[in-house]
């Protein structure tokens, strides 16, 4: 038995696959974020994640996580480590006088000069 189809005998079938688009704000990029039991820092545009190690500079910490943060002089004198330190500063002691002379800026540190607690 063959039947015919008229233009009002067919049905809009459900897409499934088509979603209504919202015109609400999209939520902004999640940043990386560093638990608090770590040191986040940030040198040139780019994020390192340190393991605090007590009584090293965050430069040697980092040097022997194998994290390849830019320095020079390790003195605190050609400022080529600063970095800006993004989470974990109170795994820091207080800037030295060196750092203080080189950035007035508290996030900023000379990870050669900043010792870990």
């Amino acid at each position: 038995m063959d039947r015919a189809f008229t233009v009002g005998s067919l049905k809009v079938a459900a897409r499934p696959f088509m979603r209504s688009v919202s015109t609400a704000p999209s939520k902004p990029d999640v940043t990386l974020t560093a638990p608090p039991s770590v040191i986040q820092v940030e040198q040139k545009g780019k994020r390192f994640i340190v393991q605090p190690a007590a009584g090293v500079s965050l430069l040697d910490a980092a040097l022997q996580q194998s994290i390849p943060l830019d320095h020079k002089c390790k003195k605190g004198t050609c400022g080529r480590c600063a970095v800006t330190v993004l989470a974990g500063a109170h795994f820091l002691a207080p800037k030295t006088r060196r750092e203080r002379e080189k950035t007035n800026q508290p996030a900023k540190r000379l990870a050669c000069q900043a010792q870990m607690k």
